[in-house]
């Protein structure tokens, strides 16, 4: 949904992708959502996130971000741009802190998504980092002065840091947004597994310490881009051995291997049943383009690694966020019934309750209650229906539907009385008229 600074979506931050087919008021998320959740299938917004210009010429669009601030661009220590993959933000400038936040944020806001998605969450290589304006924003937290060497280890760590701080934000921004929606990265592990992370690629090469992100719970799912050729035997053993490593540094969060879908059918099959040997909790495949080898790699599939149904995992965490997030939501509700009188705001507050927490019972109860006193009659009814369909043991709701279904009736009865005005007094009114 965002490939290279540009929005695949609806943006109110960044502008169109100029590759979209269809006019201005086609959506291509939201066309996504509709289509999928009606087939019963999630959808996880993919975003690039430092990565936002290919290696060749510069935007046109002159609202692009690198044309309107080319300054936060990540630089090497001599003064390059443009690494294998590109241009990149730079983690270190405040600035793009914020706006890349709000490029997240804004996504989470307006679209039903089930998961957002960070891929090129590091830096580009181990010498990137000198942006002017994050070199000076390091010498001003730590008292140094100059360009630090690259070899600098207060400095490297300085850089993942700065990479762990927006995970860090955005986890935490989405969790207060929309509990429910899974926050997820596509991470490294080039080369092979070493025994101590601190000497793996990520977190040398790119500055991205997605161990940490996992211990600290600030990623719902790693997603490590695990493509390794089966047919290459050292690649082989170091597909395997990664599946190690993930375990080891997965803590109390899931990881979905990420496949290699690109060789052949048959070398997938075989690395999918590697993965769930090794334990991951599910697989992600990488492409999946129309071609005669899908169509193969999905008949494999079906008849062997995925013969069965397989379940999305379950993330215990996310509940209890669905839990802290509608209780507190509930309890303003309840607030602006009591103390504010405003029965309006209270129905608004339940309803977003109910939206994160739909089995959240009290609050069925309590929206269907504000309906009864503002004498909606027939809502409250549906709702103490919907409570006493979970809970027929929920007596205040057995009583309160009672109530509501005599009042119902008396309104029908009130508008079965026939009209006692005189025939003469009708035609009167109607001469009036």
């Amino acid at each position: 949904m965002r490939k290279v600074g540009d929005a695949y979506y609806n943006s109110s931050i960044e502008a169109r992708a100029g590759n979209i087919s269809g006019g201005l008021d086609y959506d291509p998320l939201a066309y996504i959502i509709e289509k999928a959740h009606a087939a019963g299938i999630e959808v996880h917004a993919w975003l690039n996130t430092f990565r936002i210009w290919g290696a060749k010429d510069y935007p046109k669009d002159p609202n692009h971000i690198v044309n309107l601030h080319p300054e936060w661009l990540t630089r090497t220590s001599s003064g390059g741009l443009a690494g294998t993959e590109g241009l990149f933000l730079d983690p270190g400038v405040p600035e793009v802190q914020d706006y890349t936040y709000n490029v997240f944020v804004d996504v989470v806001k307006n679209y039903d998504i089930d998961g957002i998605h960070m891929d090129y969450i590091r830096y580009p290589g181990k010498n990137f980092g000198y942006a002017a304006p994050a070199v000076e924003r390091f010498n001003m937290e730590t008292g140094r002065t100059g360009v630090p060497a690259n070899n600098d280890t207060l400095w490297q760590q300085w850089r993942r840091d700065q990479v762990t701080a927006l995970v860090r934000r955005i986890y935490k921004g989405v969790n207060s947004i929309k509990p429910e929606v899974k926050v997820t990265a596509a991470t490294v592990p080039w080369g092979d597994c070493s025994s101590s992370f601190g000497n793996t690629s990520a977190y040398s090469l790119v500055y991205q310490d997605w161990c940490r992100w996992m211990e600290e719970g600030i990623l719902d799912a790693n997603i490590p881009m695990n493509y390794k050729k089966e047919s290459n035997p050292r690649n082989a053993r170091e597909y395997r051995n990664w599946l190690n490593g993930f375990k080891r540094w997965q803590y109390s969060r899931q990881v979905y291997n990420g496949q290699d879908f690109l060789q052949s059918p048959e070398l997938v099959a075989q690395q999918l049943e590697a993965a769930r040997k090794y334990g991951a909790d599910g697989m992600v495949g990488f492409a999946f383009n129309q071609s005669e080898s899908r169509v193969k790699l999905v008949r494999i599939l079906k008849n062997g690694v995925f013969a069965e149904p397989a379940a999305v995992p379950e993330m215990p965490w996310k509940y209890s966020a669905h839990r802290k997030k509608s209780r507190e939501l509930y309890a303003k509700a309840i607030d602006a019934a009591t103390i504010g009188r405003d029965l309006d705001k209270a129905i608004g507050l339940l309803k977003e309750a109910l939206i994160v927490d739909p089995h959240y019972i009290d609050a069925s109860f309590r929206l269907g209650r504000c309906y009864m006193r503002k004498g909606m009659y027939d809502e409250a009814a549906k709702k103490f229906e919907e409570v006493l369909a979970e809970r027929p043991d929920y007596l205040s709701a057995k009583k309160n539907l009672d109530e509501v279904n005599k009042k119902i009736e008396s309104s029908k009865s009130d508008e079965a009385v026939p009209d006692t005005s005189s025939a003469s007094g009708g035609e009167e009114q109607q001469e009036n008229k």
